[in-house]
């Protein structure tokens, strides 16, 4: 009863929806909403993956579990804006709240920042997003150990069995790179000047 209360949204305020659907992916995968306006996301899990079983709001401090084929409204209240990611628990994922000021707002953007941008630096990101790949190269490569050593040390022996391990890391580490460079350049084309 209480949890119902603290996510109802005043009854004087329009709350603007949004529906969200989870497939591999967050569709849309860009969110508009306005500073100091509630907005209420509506994800739909059509999938059964566990990694699309969470959604999470870091700047907000809000998350919440998706069942997989049920609706799960999410409220938020941004107050300032700026861009705003959203993931699954394993950073997987991702989304963006893009949230738009008002007038006043706009006018102090004039000082330094674009209108609808948030002001941290283009960097951030893109060095989390080097982190990610990161993590995810070596959790590929933590996964696929096991297999491969169960398959090279009896013919290969413990020594050529370690060495393989290692190249392999390379392989894995090579290809999550190349991907996170070609959404990096993506990201950097698409933003404004």
């Amino acid at each position: 009863m209480i949890l119902a209360e603290r996510l109802r949204a005043p009854a004087r305020r329009h709350v603007r929806t949004v529906r969200v659907r989870v497939k591999g992916g967050y569709q849309p995968s860009v969110v508009h909403a306005r500073a100091g306006e509630p907005l209420r996301i509506v994800f739909t899990r059509e999938e059964t993956a566990s990694c699309s079983e969470h959604v999470v709001f870091p700047a907000f401090g809000k998350s919440a579990m998706l069942p997989a084929f049920e609706d799960v409204a999410l409220d938020l209240a941004p107050e300032r804006a700026g861009e705003y990611e959203f993931t699954c628990q394993m950073g997987m994922l991702r989304g963006r709240l893009v949230v738009a000021g008002d007038e006043a707002e706009r006018t102090k953007s004039t000082s330094g920042e674009f209108a609808g941008h948030s002001s941290v630096p283009a960097t951030t990101s893109i060095a989390g997003e080097r982190g990610d790949t990161a993590l995810l190269a070596f959790v590929s490569w933590l996964c696929s150990l096991p297999l491969l050593l169960l398959i090279a040390v009896p013919f290969l022996g413990w020594r050529a069995g370690g060495v393989l391990a290692l190249v392999w890391f390379g392989v894995v580490a090579a290809v999550c790179v190349a991907a996170c460079g070609r959404r990096v350049e993506r990201r950097v084309a698409q933003r404004p000047e």
